[in-house]
């Protein structure tokens, strides 16, 4: 037989495969091809498991090689710069508040040795001038006196007139009502807790006599001062309010005697 024959014998050879009771007839070329099929793919898939593992080794080969990057621990570290402290934030000034009625009170010596001053007592003359000038200002007490100029002053007397501007001071300001200017009392007064006086109906007083003569004298009151407040007095008043733009009461406190007195 020669060689073409032998091939065509080859070709045309079956074979029988018994597969789950059944039987199948294939042709020995089929079988052949794909035995070497599987026989190709079996090696590639050898081939690339080799290749990655290869690889694999290589990389972690490079990687003990390569020196790593990082510093050791026992490099000199570096001195780190002093922090420069933040600059404090200036604090905010608070605003100023406005000031109270009651008129500042002005400055004094300790008054650990007062000495009350009385009616017919042996009195400082300069505390009594601290005193009466300090009633004026919270309108308690009409200037005294009068100087060459027609200008209001106080004096050193502690009189009858001085004496009932401390009986009202006292009243108004939760005191014992006695007349004298004890510790306590001068103490009050010259503080800025000091209550100023408000001209209320019924109060009778030397600087309600005063009121009402500037009140006389601008047009709002008629007849003859008292020093007694009366309707008349409260109506007057009402009326130099509203004409004022002030809160209309009748009562006159430290807004409406400072306008009507001009201190």
């Amino acid at each position: 037989m020669n060689e073409e024959t032998e091939k065509t014998s080859l070709m045309d050879k079956y074979i029988k495969l018994h597969l789950g009771g059944a039987t199948y007839r294939v042709r020995l070329m089929t079988l052949l091809l794909f035995a070497a099929a599987a026989v190709i793919l079996i090696a590639a898939i050898l081939i690339l498991a080799f290749s990655g593992s290869c690889a694999k080794s290589r990389a972690a080969a490079i990687a003990e090689a390569t020196p790593t990057a990082t510093v050791e621990a026992t490099a000199e570290p570096t001195e780190e710069p002093t922090a420069t402290p933040e600059a404090e934030e200036p604090t905010e000034t608070p605003e100023a508040v406005e000031p109270t009625e009651t008129p500042e009170a002005p400055e004094t010596t300790a008054s650990t040795d007062f000495k009350t001053l009385e009616v017919g007592g042996t009195n400082d003359g300069e505390t009594v001038k601290k005193v009466q000038q300090r009633l004026v200002d919270l309108h308690y007490l009409p200037y005294p006196e009068k100087d060459a100029e027609g200008k209001g002053v106080v004096t050193t007397t502690y009189g009858s007139m001085c004496s009932k501007a401390i009986t009202k001071f006292q009243e108004r300001n939760s005191l014992k009502q006695t007349g004298k200017c004890d510790k306590e009392t001068y103490d009050k007064l010259m503080s800025d807790k000091a209550t100023a006086y408000t001209m209320k109906e019924k109060d009778k007083l030397d600087i309600v006599r005063t009121i009402q003569d500037v009140l006389i004298k601008k047009g709002y009151l008629k007849g003859k001062s008292t020093g007694y407040c009366g309707t008349d007095t409260v109506a007057a008043v009402k009326a130099f309010q509203k004409a004022e733009g002030l809160t209309v009461d009748g009562q006159a406190g430290t807004k409406t005697l400072e306008l009507l007195l001009g201190y």
